[in-house]
């Protein structure tokens, strides 16, 4: 079964939209309320989302409310238990997009606007988290918002903080009418891996902080995930993968010759090894077998689809 978050918007005309849907195998829709309705939590523009246990975990990055929501339950069915994070706890949490955990109590959230990964320290409970102090790697006489663990090279965004130049800080770009900054984030093998979209790279860093090494100049990247040793990255009309190096550093990334789809976002891998893939302007999911040859699956959506989440049940 795949769950999917949406673009969203204007959730008064579109409350269904703007939760958590749920797909079954042939690409059905099975619910369009995943997540539980709950007075006070506006759930518009939903982005990152993760599996933790029985715990799922959404981003929420909507005008009024920016914020990590968490619920509990299974299948289709999960009820609100706790603003993970807000904004009005870590003042970089702001449009947050992804966010990733380390497995050592620690949760790394990449925030649109502020441009910024943030680094959480998670309650025992896995309920609520709270900005850790600042990357080690960063300037010792720098002014940071609360938690930063990866900066940005532009220095007034969300709050006055100390720009850190490229290829450590992050590239920040508003030239046109549409802002390009930071996306996906993953954490694995030690390192944390950040898509730096204006850069066209996917960075990495270590455990203080400190820059690692970076992939090959890409075209715009959005989204990343980790599967079986092997870095995918979407976000153009293509998804390029690459062995992740050990020890962690440069990452070298090829296009998947047989996947062609316009403006390639969400992505997830079942337990099978099939691979799917949404097209965030075309609204729909592709198929894919463990070869990367297309399947058959019929899955159209109501809105443009960001991220992708496979999880086992009997749909």
């Amino acid at each position: 079964m795949l769950l999917v978050t949406f673009h969203g918007g204007k959730p008064e005309k579109n409350p269904k939209k703007n939760n958590v849907h749920a797909y079954d195998k042939k690409g059905k829709r099975i619910s369009s309320a995943v997540l539980e309705d709950v007075d006070g939590i506006i759930l518009d523009e939903l982005r990152g989302i993760q599996l933790v246990g029985n715990r799922l975990y959404v981003a929420n990055a909507n005008r009024t409310q920016n914020n990590v929501l968490c619920y509990e339950g299974s299948e289709t069915k999960y009820k609100f238990l706790s603003k993970f994070v807000t904004y009005d706890v870590c003042k970089g949490i702001l449009h947050p997009f992804d966010f990733t955990f380390d497995g050592a109590g620690q949760c790394y959230v990449s925030s649109q606007d502020t441009n910024l990964v943030t680094r959480l320290t998670v309650s025992a409970d896995r309920k609520f988290a709270t900005p850790t102090v600042v990357a080690p790697a960063l300037p010792s006489d720098g002014v940071f918002l609360p938690g930063t663990f990866v900066a940005s090279s532009v220095g007034n965004l969300g709050g006055t903080t100390t720009p850190v130049p490229a290829p450590a800080g992050l590239t920040y770009s508003d030239s046109q009418s549409k802002k390009h900054s930071v996306r996906g984030v993953a954490w694995v093998d030690g390192a944390l891996y950040v898509v730096d979209q204006p850069a066209g790279r996917v960075k990495v860093y270590d455990r203080d902080g400190k820059l690692l090494g970076q992939s090959n100049s890409l075209e715009s990247p959005v989204h990343l995930m980790v599967n079986n040793g092997t870095l995918y990255v979407s976000g153009s009309n293509e998804v390029l993968s690459g062995k992740l190096p050990k020890p962690p550093g440069n990452i070298k990334l090829s296009p998947i010759k047989s996947i062609k789809v316009k403006n390639s976002g969400g992505m997830a891998f079942s337990p099978a090894g099939h691979f799917y893939l949404a097209s965030r302007t075309e609204n729909i999911i592709l198929k894919f077998d463990s070869d990367f040859t297309p399947m058959k699956f019929l899955c159209e959506l109501p809105d443009n689809p960001e991220f992708l989440l496979h999880v086992e049940s009997s749909a």
